[in-house]
C-alpha cells in the first residue's frame, strides 16, 4: 500500500458539509486494527523542529495537513508533522482513528469496528498545542487543526 497503508481506502467527498475531500474504508475492520505505520523523517512522514523548518512548505498545505503529536503521546517533542500522503481524514468526537507515537513511528490504529464506506476519522482535540506553528499560522490570519477541532467541539 502507498503512504504506509496497510488497508485498502478511498480519497472522495467527505460525507461532512464543507469538509472536502476524505478517507474512506473499503472493508470492515475490527477496533485496534492498525492501519497506517511511517517511520518519523521519512518521506512518508515529514518531520518539522521548529519555525525555520516550515519554510520550504506551502502554507496552505501546512494549515490542513500539519499536526502536533496526539496529548496521550509518551514522546517529549514539540514538532510538527506532516503525512505523505495526507490522511485526507476530517474532525469528529466520535473518531474512529488514533495514534500512537515512539520515538521512530507513528502508528495509526481503529478505535472502534469499522463498515465498508465509513468515513476515517480523527479528533483533532487531541494534538498537543504547539506555541511556535501556531504563531506562524496565526500570522497569515489561520488557525490548527487543534484550534479548529476546539472550535467546531464548542
Amino acid at each position: 500500500m502507498d503512504g504506509g497503508f496497510l488497508i485498502e481506502t478511498v480519497v472522495k467527498p467527505s460525507s461532512i458539509p464543507n469538509a472536502g475531500r476524505g478517507r474512506f474504508f473499503i472493508n470492515n475492520h475490527k477496533k485496534d486494527t492498525i492501519i497506517r505505520k511511517q517511520i518519523i523523517g521519512s518521506d512518508n512522514l515529514h518531520c518539522i523542529k521548529n519555525k525555520e523548518g516550515l519554510d520550504k512548505y506551502d502554507i496552505d498545505f501546512l494549515k490542513h495537513f500539519g499536526h502536533t503529536k496526539p496529548k496521550h503521546s509518551e514522546i517529549e517533542t514539540n514538532y510538527v508533522y506532516l503525512n505523505n500522503p495526507s490522511m485526507n481524514t476530517n474532525h469528529s468526537l466520535n473518531n474512529n482513528i488514533d495514534y500512537i507515537y515512539t520515538n521512530c513511528e507513528k502508528i495509526t490504529r481503529l478505535t472502534r469496528d469499522v463498515k465498508a464506506g465509513e468515513e476515517m476519522l480523527q479528533n483533532y482535540c487531541n494534538f498537543t498545542k504547539n506555541e511556535w506553528f501556531e504563531d506562524f499560522l496565526h500570522k497569515a490570519d489561520m488557525i490548527s487543526a487543534r484550534e479548529l477541532g476546539e472550535h467546531i467541539s464548542t
